[in-house]
């Protein structure tokens, strides 16, 4: 199997390649941006360039596609809502037309737990209705619809992944647990603007790859699109209870304000995925911030 991974220089991208060379599969990787690395593996193609992909399809024996490729996330792009419409959407949808013109086995679509807007008290799972409450989160709901048209207009077998909030290595966008362990690493104070009732769901991006391998690699898919979290939904209170009891020189200040994306979601449901594929998420949030940490300790050092 060739598995062709979107946003392969990105947070997700970046693991799953890493995860798929350790199983010794053909990975082909691709990304708009090599973000400064030497990567001589990473071929640059953009999503909204319909004869690079065309390129790219026509040169490689594709199987399987994992799109992590996109503007990623709400903070980013917000003054130029079109330009995130053209690569969510449109890179999306011309990414399956290649995908079905080459009989391509498998699309897995990195969507978004945004998808679901401020929902307010109570379980998010996949019935839950859809809510966009930023023009990613509405990109992310096309996305998803395109993975079920083209599904039942051209037979292409799709899914999508609804993610919560990741983190862990080459993480690049804002990030409060980065700026705690770096803060932490500096000797320096991280103040976090938050509600103290305000829930987040945190996920290792070691688990989102799991699950991404779960669906890439499962026999039959009984949904078209799953909740993947953490299993942990947790106020920033204990999210810094948390990173101190794992950082002990950690020095953290909490204030008044909210975040970044303050939809309000309280539970998010992931046992539809573990019922159907038998997929859960191996490391809790403690674990994480230390793994997280043994990472950007490293690079600093090596710098």
């Amino acid at each position: 199997m060739s598995i062709l991974v979107t946003g392969g220089a990105g947070l997700v991208g970046m693991a799953l390649r890493e995860h798929l060379a350790d199983l010794g599969r053909t990975v082909i990787a691709t990304d708009a941006v090599s973000h400064g690395r030497n990567d001589p593996d990473l071929i640059i193609a953009q999503l909204t360039d319909p004869a690079a992909l065309e390129v790219l399809f026509a040169r490689q024996a594709i199987t399987a596609v994992v799109h992590c490729g996109a503007i990623s996330g709400p903070m980013l792009a917000r003054d130029n809502p079109g330009l995130v419409v053209d690569v969510n959407v449109g890179g999306t949808a011309r990414l399956m037309d290649q995908a079905r013109r080459h009989g391509v086995r498998r699309f897995v679509v990195c969507s978004s737990i945004s998808v679901y807007g401020s929902v307010g008290p109570g379980r998010i799972d996949e019935t839950t209705p859809l809510r966009p409450t930023s023009v990613y989160a509405a990109s992310k709901v096309a996305g998803e619809a395109l993975v079920d048209a083209f599904q039942v207009e051209h037979g292409l077998d799709g899914v999508s992944l609804r993610i919560g909030r990741v983190y862990g290595p080459h993480r690049r966008g804002n990030c409060i647990l980065a700026d705690i362990i770096r803060n932490d690493l500096a000797g320096a104070q991280t103040t976090i603007p938050c509600d103290p009732a305000f829930m987040y769901h945190y996920v290792h991006v070691d688990d989102v790859v799991d699950a991404i391998l779960t669906v890439l690699d499962a026999p039959h898919l009984p949904a078209r699109r799953y909740n993947v979290g953490g299993g942990e939904a947790m106020t920033m209170p204990q999210i810094v209870a948390t990173a101190e009891q794992v950082l002990l020189r950690a020095r953290i200040e909490m204030v008044p304000g909210e975040d970044d994306v303050p939809d309000v979601q309280t539970e998010f449901d992931i046992s539809a995925i573990a019922r159907d594929l038998g997929w859960t998420p191996k490391v809790p949030l403690a674990r994480g911030i230390g793994l997280y940490a043994d990472y950007l300790t490293q690079a600093a050092e090596a710098k």
